[in-house]
C-alpha cells in the first residue's frame, strides 16, 4: 500500500510541474490586441493585404479578405513589428490564423516590438525618428498630481510599467499619467525613475 501511495505522490507532483509549465507558456504567449495593417505573401493568393488583430511571439490573428489555405506556409510584414512566418492553422471569409516559426531570439526580439507598439498609443509616445526604431525609444509627457509636466526620455516599456530618463525625479509613491496610463512611481534610478502602471478595469482586466 505504501508503495502505491508513494507512487500516486510522485504521479500527482508531475501532474503539477506539466500545469505549471502550461501556465508559463500560456502567460509567455498572451495575446496582445493590435490593428496594425499590413502584407502577406502565400503561394496560393499571391501578395495581399490584410490588417493584424492580434499577436503574441507564439502565434496571430489576421483580417484578409483574401486569406490563404489551411496548413499553407505564409509571410506577414507590419509596420513597427517586423517580418512574421509561419503556419495558418485556421482559415475563414474573414480571416485567417497563423503559428509562427521563428528563432527564440527572433520571438524575443517580437515579443519587445509587440509590448512596444502596444504601448505606444495608450502612453502617449512621440517616437525618436532620428534613431533607429526599436522598443525604449521615444519622449514622453508625465503629469504629476500637483499639474506639474515631465519631459522624459523612454528607457524602456512594458505590460506593466515602464522606466524613464529626466533630471527631475518623483517622490515614490506618487500618483502619475502617462498618456491614457495611470500609475504610481515605483523606484528611482540612477539617471531618472520607473513606474508600475495601475491594473486595467472592467471584466476583460
Amino acid at each position: 500500500m505504501t508503495r502505491i501511495s508513494e507512487f500516486q505522490a510522485r504521479l500527482d507532483r508531475r501532474k503539477i510541474k506539466i500545469a505549471a509549465r502550461g501556465a508559463q507558456e500560456r502567460r509567455r504567449h498572451r495575446r496582445v490586441p493590435l490593428a496594425v495593417p499590413g502584407r502577406g505573401l502565400a503561394a496560393s493568393t499571391g501578395e495581399f493585404a490584410c490588417t493584424l488583430v492580434d499577436v503574441s511571439p507564439g502565434g496571430a490573428r489576421i483580417a484578409s479578405r483574401t486569406p490563404p489555405t489551411m496548413g499553407e506556409r505564409v509571410v506577414l510584414l507590419f509596420d513597427g513589428i517586423g517580418r512574421m512566418e509561419g503556419e495558418v492553422v485556421r482559415a475563414g471569409r474573414a480571416g485567417f490564423a497563423v503559428n509562427l516559426t521563428m528563432s527564440q531570439r527572433k520571438r524575443d526580439r517580437l515579443a519587445d516590438a509587440i509590448t512596444w507598439r502596444f504601448n505606444m498609443d495608450r502612453l502617449g509616445l512621440n517616437e525618436d525618428r532620428a534613431a533607429p526604431r526599436k522598443p525604449g525609444r521615444g519622449r514622453a509627457r508625465v503629469h504629476l498630481k500637483d499639474g506639474v509636466v515631465i519631459q522624459a526620455d523612454v528607457v524602456d516599456v512594458s505590460i506593466t510599467g515602464a522606466a524613464f530618463a529626466c533630471l527631475e525625479r518623483p517622490r515614490v509613491g506618487e500618483p502619475v499619467k502617462v498618456g491614457e496610463m495611470t500609475g504610481r512611481v515605483a523606484r528611482w534610478l540612477d539617471n531618472g525613475f520607473a513606474v508600475r502602471f495601475d491594473p486595467p478595469d472592467g471584466p476583460e482586466a
